[in-house]
C-alpha cells in the first residue's frame, strides 16, 4: 500500500468504523457487544493495547489486546492479542502487521517479552499471517467443554 498508514490509540469514537469492519467482514452487526469492548478496553487495559489503523482518513483495521500478569500458571506479565480486524478493502496492504508490530514494541516498552494469541485451527490465513509476522505455534493446551444449550 502506498498510502500511509498510521497507528493510533483506540477511541470511543472509533466504535462505527469498528462495527462497519466487523460487518462487512462476516456479515454480523454487534454494535452493543463492541461498545462494551470499548468502554473495557478504556476502562481496565492498559491503553496501549487497543489500537486502530488510519489511513485515507478513516479507520481501516484495529486490534483488541490485553496484558495479564501470572494467568495460566505462566510466569510474569504476558500481552494478549484477543481480536484483530482490518477492513477487507484494505487486506494484503501491511495493516495488521503494522498494528501487531506498534502492539509487541509497546509490550516491549512495558517489559512484556511474550505475547499470545488463539486461532482457530482451521483458520489457515490467520495462522499464515501470524507465522509471517514471527509468531509461531506454542506449547500452551486449551481445553475446552461443550455446553448443552
Amino acid at each position: 500500500m502506498s498510502k500511509p498508514v498510521y497507528i493510533r490509540n483506540l477511541r470511543q469514537d472509533d466504535l462505527p468504523a469498528i462495527v462497519d469492519i466487523e460487518d462487512r467482514t462476516t456479515g454480523v452487526s454487534r454494535k452493543p457487544y463492541w461498545q462494551k469492548r470499548i468502554e473495557m478496553s478504556e476502562a481496565i487495559r492498559p491503553h496501549w493495547t487497543s489500537l486502530v489503523a488510519e489511513s485515507d482518513n478513516r479507520v481501516v483495521g484495529f486490534v483488541f489486546g490485553r496484558a495479564g500478569e501470572l494467568e495460566f500458571g505462566l510466569p510474569g506479565t504476558v500481552a494478549w492479542i484477543e481480536i484483530i480486524g482490518v477492513d477487507p478493502a484494505y487486506r494484503h496492504c501491511g495493516i495488521g502487521a503494522k498494528l501487531l508490530e506498534q502492539f509487541s514494541s509497546s509490550a516491549e516498552d512495558h517489559g512484556i517479552q511474550t505475547i499470545f494469541t488463539v486461532i482457530d485451527k482451521n483458520n489457515t490465513d490467520m495462522e499464515r499471517f501470524f507465522t509471517r509476522i514471527g509468531f509461531s505455534e506454542g506449547e500452551m493446551v486449551h481445553f475446552q467443554k461443550t455446553l448443552k444449550t
